[in-house]
Order: C-alpha cells, then sequence, then structure tokens
C-alpha cells in the first residue's frame, strides 16, 4: 500500500508511454506524442476554430489558415492542446488498458512542450480500480460458531411478548415503581448547554434482565408524575473496551406514569391474531421461526468472523475520491444526532478519524467480496431482493429491509449491494467450513 510502481514502457506508432501506479488507486501516463499525432491534431484544432469563427470576406470556415493564426492564434493554440490530450490519452488508453473509476472520474492533465517538429510531451493522472488481491481459502480458519437449539422456555418467552402487544394497560397510583412493574418515561442528558431529549414516552420494564442496573436502582421507588437526577452508569456486562470508552452523564427522569400489563390468554383467539389457526401451530410455527432466526444469527457471527479476518489478511488502496465520498455519508447520518452533538471537540475529532477507519474497512471489504463474486459468478436474483410474509407472525421475524414493498431505488441498490456482499461471504464460508 501507498507505494509507487512504474511499469515497463508501452509504444505505437503515434505515443511512446510510461505508466506509474501512485498511492490511493492514482495512475499516471507520461507520455511523448510523435510528431504525426501533433500535426494532426494542429490540423484538426485549425479546423475547429474555423468553423466557430468569421472574418470578412471570407465564408464560414473558408478562410486561410495563415490569417486564422494570425487573428486567433490563442483559440487555435488552446484547441490544440485540447486535441493532442485527447488523441494521446485515447492511444495511452489503448495501450494501458487501465480503465478510469468510473463515468464521472476527472483526467489530471499537463502539457510539458509540444511542436510541429518534435512532438509533445505530457502527463495525465486519474484515479483507477483497487487492485484487489485474490483470496486464498486454504489460509483462512475461523472459529466454530455453535448453534443454539430452541428450547421451549426461549417459545415461550417470545409468547410473553406477542401476549404484551396485545394487552391492555391499567394504571397504578397507589403505589410507587416496584420491580415486574411497566413505566412511560422521558429520559434528559443534562449537559452544560441544556438538556437534551434522549428519549420520549418510552414504556419499559422494570426489570433485572433488560433494564440497566443505574437506571434500575433510579426508578425503583418513584411514583407517577415524579422526577429524579442521577448519573448514567456503563452496563457491567459490557466488555472492558465498551466499558473503558463509556462516559457517565448526568441525567434527568420522568417517570410519567406507572402501568401493569392485562394480558390475554394463550389461546386460538390470539393464535388467530398472528395468523395461525390454533395455540399448538401458533408455538409450533413460532419455533421454528425462533430457530431460522438463531440459525441466521449464527451465520452473522461467521460473517463478522470473515469480514475481521479479511481486512487483516488483504491490505490495498482504495481510491481516495469514493473514500471522500463514504466517509461524508456516514458523517451527514451522525452529525446532527444527540451524541454526536454532545461530544467535546476531542471526541468529536476522535469520532472523525474512527469513521474514516470503518469507511476505509467497508470499501476494501466491498471490493474484496466483489470479485469473489465475480470469479465464482456468483449474482443476486430479484427474487433474492424481497421477502414474502404471509401472517402477522412472520411479519415479526422478518428482515425490514427485504419485506418493505415499496423500495425507492437507492433502497434496492444498497439492499443488492448488502444482498451480493452475503452470498460472497457466505461462499468463502461455505469453503472454509466445508
Amino acid at each position: 500500500m501507498n507505494k509507487h510502481t512504474a511499469e515497463p514502457p508501452l509504444a505505437n506508432d503515434l505515443i511512446e508511454l510510461t505508466v506509474q501506479f501512485q498511492p490511493h488507486c492514482v495512475v499516471e501516463f507520461s507520455v511523448k506524442a510523435q510528431p504525426i499525432l501533433v500535426r494532426n491534431a494542429h490540423r484538426q484544432a485549425m479546423k475547429a476554430v474555423a468553423k466557430e469563427t468569421t472574418l470578412p470576406g471570407f465564408r464560414k470556415g473558408k478562410a486561410p489558415d495563415e490569417m486564422i493564426l494570425k487573428n486567433f492564434g490563442s483559440s487555435v493554440d488552446k484547441k490544440w492542446q485540447q486535441k493532442i490530450a485527447e488523441e494521446s490519452f485515447r492511444e495511452a488508453e489503448k495501450l494501458a488498458k487501465i480503465p478510469l473509476l468510473n463515468t464521472d472520474a476527472r483526467v489530471g492533465f499537463t502539457m510539458v512542450r509540444y511542436t510541429l517538429e518534435e512532438g509533445a510531451e505530457m502527463s495525465f493522472h486519474f484515479e483507477t480500480e483497487p487492485k484487489t488481491p485474490t483470496i486464498d481459502y486454504q489460509a483462512l480458519t475461523l472459529n466454530k460458531e455453535p448453534a443454539v437449539a430452541i428450547d421451549p422456555a426461549k417459545v415461550d418467552d417470545t409468547l410473553h411478548k406477542i401476549c404484551l402487544f396485545f394487552a391492555k394497560w391499567e394504571p397504578i397510583t397507589e403505589r410507587p415503581v416496584a420491580l415486574g412493574d411497566f413505566i412511560i418515561v422521558d429520559l434528559d442528558a443534562l449537559e452544560e448547554s441544556g438538556p437534551v431529549r434522549v428519549f420520549s414516552s418510552a414504556r419499559l420494564e422494570v426489570n433485572t434482565t433488560g433494564m440497566m442496573p443505574w437506571m434500575r436502582e433510579m426508578v425503583l421507588g418513584m411514583h407517577g408524575g415524579e422526577t429524579k437526577e442521577g448519573i448514567s452508569q456503563p452496563d457491567e456486562t459490557a466488555s472492558a473496551e465498551d466499558q473503558a470508552h463509556f462516559k457517565p452523564k448526568k441525567v434527568q427522569v420522568l417517570v410519567k406514569s406507572i402501568e401493569q400489563p392485562l394480558l390475554p390468554p394463550v389461546d386460538d383467539a390470539l393464535a388467530n391474531k398472528v395468523g395461525a389457526e390454533s395455540a399448538a401451530i401458533m408455538k409450533e410455527r413460532l419455533g421454528i421461526l425462533l430457530q431460522r432466526q438463531e440459525e441466521k444469527q449464527q451465520r452473522s457471527r461467521y460473517r463478522d468472523q470473515l469480514s475481521h479476518l479479511l481486512l487483516e489478511k488483504y491490505l490495498f488502496d482504495v481510491p481516495e475520491s469514493l473514500l471522500s465520498k463514504e466517509v461524508q455519508h456516514r458523517l451527514h447520518q451522525i452529525v446532527k444526532t444527540p451524541a454526536f452533538t454532545r461530544m467535546s471537540d476531542d471526541e468529536k475529532k476522535q469520532e472523525v478519524e474512527k469513521i474514516k477507519l470503518q469507511a476505509g474497512e467497508a470499501l476494501r471489504l466491498f471490493y474484496l467480496c466483489r470479485k469473489i463474486a465475480l470469479d465464482n459468478r456468483l449474482s443476486v436474483h430479484p427474487k433474492d431482493l424481497q421477502e414474502e410474509i404471509h401472517t402477522p407472525l412472520e411479519a415479526m421475524f422478518a428482515d425490514r429491509e427485504l419485506a418493505n414493498p415499496n423500495k425507492t431505488e437507492e433502497q434496492k441498490n444498497l439492499l443488492l449491494s448488502r444482498i451480493l456482499l452475503e452470498k460472497a461471504q457466505d461462499f468463502v464460508i461455505d469453503q472454509i467450513l466445508a
């Protein structure tokens, strides 16, 4: 990465070409054009200027060359250089067979010298596709990802969540918050510049599994309508790295109300609401859907492993223009978020550097997976971009991007890239695990 490399000189009857590869996928063409090309370019320039100008006593395009040169010499010279550059670059592309990055790629041009007698020397520079390495599947290993069998407890837990969705809610007014209650809360981060709303009217269950310990300790014993201030703390179960990066914040919690659910029974009537014929069939289908979900999560963990492995083993440059575009896209998504606006200047700088790193990794992974797909003729079919949903129960487990029937063109393109990426990763994973 980041090395200059030169190719052996190339030549034909019209030009001599030296190709140099520079960092960030920039290619430089150093071209010596033969006098025949330069003279031909001069004739083309003369004709072009003559067609665009008029002189007294002559019809358009019919004035003698010497008069065109005398009256429009600077225009001829400008057009001449342009024609030399166009013809020389066209010949250089034929010899080098190095494509521009895309149709919008900009070609930089510098003319060194040009005469009718001796020809011309010039240079071009432009971005091209990365030199994506070929992956050696035999050199890759993955740690075994266990598949979790779905037990009745998992099915019952999911059934409980379905019941909560269809529950009726009764307010609790005669006592404070206790374990097992549901609360409607607002949470604000108390910044020096003023409070910043984290979430509004969120329904949370006060328990020892899903709720953060510091939040649970704050709300236990509070009454509906009461406000309390406290300090957020990192999750004790988080990784050491996440805990190290976590910065406690002063927060304010408003318990707007305390509620308890009146759950519907798990019967055929509930089953009908989610598209199943009976409670027994609902439980059976739920078990199948949960098992599929676990298998998808297992495959996702393998993909994460593979992504880290590929990025670690295969380092190569990506075009600066694409990297800049990707960074700007990612920055645009976060600069207005409350979390980013609350950061100090130093924290923002660190976040931007992290985004640059992530953007570069995303581009490298894209090019690696695209090469895998091309080399192995992997493709995305129209049916891959849509997930059919027949019941509300299936909708609970559906991929939202796939299930959306009204995708925009941008959403379709992003989804196509994601599916192709996953197919390429799955192909490599299957090769390694075989």
